[in-house]
């Protein structure tokens, strides 16, 4: 681009704004607001253009990933790189070498706070490495003292401990904050227990009612068919959701309750 802006013919117009070069220690009080619109049209056209909208340090910078606009994956809180602590998982009677200061590994990863999860990426492949369901468990602890590691933020769940580290105080306060508020905000319904002993609070007019209805009115059809048959249509419908919902939580039986085990074994 520094040839490109070189040997570009006077009078064309330019595909990216300038910004200023003046100190901020020298501009006046009365036009700061020119210089904050000056700001909001170059980042506008930075992001405009797909080159610069999709590299990396952008999204890095503005706080976003391929997953931000993805409604169906309900109100999106902050994101950002952090580093995560190797270990965590809480495996009943399981005490190992791991388990050590010593053995410990450090990982760069993309943290993002949904309502009723959180979930960490790779950077440079945006695969989803872990998710953290939010459960009655839930909870947010700060400081070296709690976590054994400076700057470190420790987050809990039922069936995991997740120990990240920031680059200041200041930083891990920054995500304990906005984790907490966003939690609170829109996935409180998961932090208590419900009817059943159950995770999920009672939601009305659900997919799964509807499924019940149309069972319920094609009863007659239902019982013609092989009992086989109708487990397995249900195994598809289901299919189209998430097969890999666990319906009983911790999960420390593996994955004997996760749907499509559940739907698998009982066909």
């Amino acid at each position: 681009h520094t040839v490109r802006r070189q040997s570009i013919k006077r009078g064309e117009p330019r595909q990216m704004p300038s910004l200023p070069h003046t100190a901020e220690s020298t501009v006046r009080e009365e036009h700061f607001s020119s210089r904050r619109k000056q700001l909001e049209d170059y980042l506008t056209n930075i992001l405009k253009m797909p080159m610069y909208r999709n590299y990396h340090g952008t999204m890095e910078f503005i706080g976003v990933s391929q997953l931000s606009f993805i409604h169906d994956l309900g109100p999106k809180g902050i994101e950002g790189f952090i580093m995560k602590r190797s270990g965590g998982h809480r495996i009943p009677g399981l005490n190992c070498c791991g388990q050590g200061r010593m053995c410990y590994r450090w990982s760069k990863r993309w943290l993002v706070v949904k309502d009723s999860f959180l979930m960490y990426m790779k950077p440079d492949s945006g695969a989803v490495s872990f998710v953290l369901l939010v459960d009655k468990e839930f909870s947010i602890k700060i400081g070296q003292k709690e976590t054994e590691t400076k700057y470190g933020l420790q987050i809990d769940n039922l069936s995991r401990s997740l120990i990240l580290k920031c680059n200041s105080y200041r930083h891990a306060q920054w995500w304990r904050q906005g984790i907490d508020e966003f939690i609170r905000k829109h996935g409180k319904d998961f932090l208590t227990e419900h009817r059943f002993g159950s995770y999920a609070a009672v939601q009305e007019n659900t997919l799964a009612k509807c499924l019940l209805s149309w069972v319920v009115e094609y009863e007659d059809e239902l019982l013609c068919l092989q009992a086989t048959s109708t487990v397995f249509f249900i195994y598809l419908y289901f299919l189209r959701l998430s097969p890999e919902i666990f319906m009983k939580r911790p999960v420390v039986e593996g994955n004997r309750w996760r749907l499509d085990c559940i739907l698998k074994r009982k066909a």
